[in-house]
């Protein structure tokens, strides 16, 4: 019975399923981690070189405004990416509590089969128990008819043995010429 419900197990393989979706979600989840400190690092150089950019600014011919304006572009844009990544994590957890909720549902699906294929096979068993117990008794009625059958056989059988010796006798005889 254990063998049959590992069976059942191994082609089921929803753990399997579950596992390697979790582990593309934080495979993902990683990336986006790598992804925010890298730009956090070009953050902070863009920080270190905004020095540079005041003390170039007449050399771009950039204006303290338009310096000001691709700034706040930029912070912006972070902002808009740090909004993202919060709907991620967002995500991210909503399809962690999915997963939980469908290991839960497999687990009680893998519970009804396992009692159902239970019951079959209990009641399998009680019908081949009738079943065994039927060819039992037709093979002990069998055997009493063989035996009562080879008893009558005997008797003729040893007959015929003495009457065929007799002729063997009988033609030994004649063949030889003393009869």
């Amino acid at each position: 019975m254990d063998n049959f419900m590992n069976k059942i197990a191994e082609k089921i393989g929803a753990q399997d399923i579950i596992r390697a979706n979790s582990q593309a979600e934080a495979k993902e989840a990683e990336r986006i981690r790598l992804e925010a400190e890298h730009y956090k690092a070009l953050m902070e150089e863009l920080r270190a070189n905004a020095d540079n950019f005041k003390q170039n600014a007449e050399d771009f011919k950039l204006t303290a405004e338009e310096y000001k304006q691709h700034l706040n572009e930029m912070i912006s844009d972070a902002k808009a990416y740090k909004e993202s990544l919060e709907e991620l994590r967002a995500d991210y957890k909503e399809h962690q509590e999915l997963l939980e909720a469908n290991e839960t549902r497999i687990h009680d699906v893998g519970v009804q089969v396992y009692r159902n294929v239970q019951a079959v096979v209990e009641k399998n068993q009680e019908k081949n128990k009738d079943e065994f117990k039927e060819v039992a008794r037709r093979l002990e009625s069998i055997q009493i008819g063989v035996e009562t059958k080879n008893t009558a056989v005997l008797p003729v059988l040893i007959i015929t043995l003495l009457v065929a010796g007799a002729d063997l006798v009988i033609n030994l005889l004649r063949l030889f010429g003393i009869i």
